[in-house]
């Protein structure tokens, strides 16, 4: 007797949309944070989300702290707390302020599952090398622990959109993680009819024919991501060869676009690359605000079964 074949997996052009009810606002206090708060209450906007804004206080010195310590100048934290909560009144947004003690990573989960949280939205300063290595990132502490999306907004992001997405940018690499951003992009392109540009990027020195491996890779794209199923989206596809990172930055430039969306790997395949990180070197560089995507091990797991499932119904005779 012949096993019945299993179901495949449901194709992500069916997706229902993604709906931000909920955005937490994570802010250090910072200037990195001034741009970052304008596209919170913004999404906010969009939506009709209510937003939480979250001030971790953290042991010892914080970078605020550090930087008024060594210029001989003193910071008024909760002067700057009320200034937050100012900000946020003024924007008409309903909106709830946290101010916790702890650890960035601990205090970010725990609000965010006490809250049923969807969106996190952040900004980064763009520390790289030794900077960085003292003071840290919280967006990357951010980006690589919480178990929603998170929107990176860095220091040369442009000025926010004002209502509504037009250009995004996907990037995949083509692995589980990468694929399991998709819904996201696909949901927001059709939650504001914005182009969507799917693109990967192949490293120059490992292709020897460039025409074949171009029409490879864009098959593979086309179907990722086919325009049969995206009727009410302008779906563009898109292969580069050369540096990863430059590569995204330039076609996100050259699409004018208003978000990049990107999954994160629970491994260093995707984020690394020398000498920087891959996804923190783009939240840093991008003239836009940074999508990342972190998918639970759930997910991952699911994902892999409905691969190996798509796999053993092709074997079956």
């Amino acid at each position: 007797m012949r096993a019945l074949a299993p179901k495949p997996a449901p194709n992500v052009g069916h997706t229902s949309r993604i709906r931000f009810k909920r955005i937490l606002f994570a802010t250090d206090l910072e200037g990195s944070s001034t741009s970052a708060q304008s596209y919170a209450v913004v999404l906010a906007k969009m939506f009709g989300a209510h937003l939480f804004v979250l001030y971790v206080q953290t042991p010892g010195f914080s970078p605020r702290y550090q930087k008024a310590f060594v210029s001989g100048g003193r910071w008024d934290e909760a002067r700057a707390i009320a200034e937050l909560g100012d900000f946020f009144r003024s924007s008409q947004v309903p909106f709830t302020l946290l101010v916790e003690p702890g650890e960035v990573r601990e205090v970010l989960n725990q609000v965010i599952d006490n809250n049923s949280i969807d969106l996190v939205i952040l900004g980064t300063h763009g520390r790289k090398g030794l900077s960085r290595a003292l003071m840290g990132s919280m967006a990357e502490q951010v980006s690589r622990s919480s178990i929603c999306p998170v929107i990176t907004v860095g220091p040369l992001a442009r000025a926010g959109f004002e209502n509504s997405l037009r250009t995004i940018v996907y990037v995949t690499d083509f692995s589980e993680e990468s694929r399991l951003a998709l819904p996201y992009a696909i949901s927001l392109a059709q939650e504001f009819h914005a182009e969507l540009t799917a693109m990967h990027v192949a490293p120059q020195h490992m292709v020897r024919d460039r025409v074949a491996a171009e029409m490879y890779l864009m098959n593979r794209l086309k179907s990722l991501a086919p325009q049969s199923n995206f009727p009410w989206c302008r779906l563009k596809h898109r292969v580069e060869f050369g540096d990863a990172g430059r590569e995204i930055l330039s076609v996100a430039k050259d699409q004018n676009a208003d978000l990049i969306v990107m999954g994160l790997h629970s491994s260093v395949q995707f984020t690394s690359h020398f000498p920087e990180r891959l996804a923190y070197s783009i939240m840093c560089e991008a003239a836009c605000p940074v999508m990342s995507v972190l998918p639970s091990p759930r997910e991952l797991k699911l994902a892999k079964l409905s691969a190996e499932a798509l796999v053993l119904v092709g074997h079956v005779n």
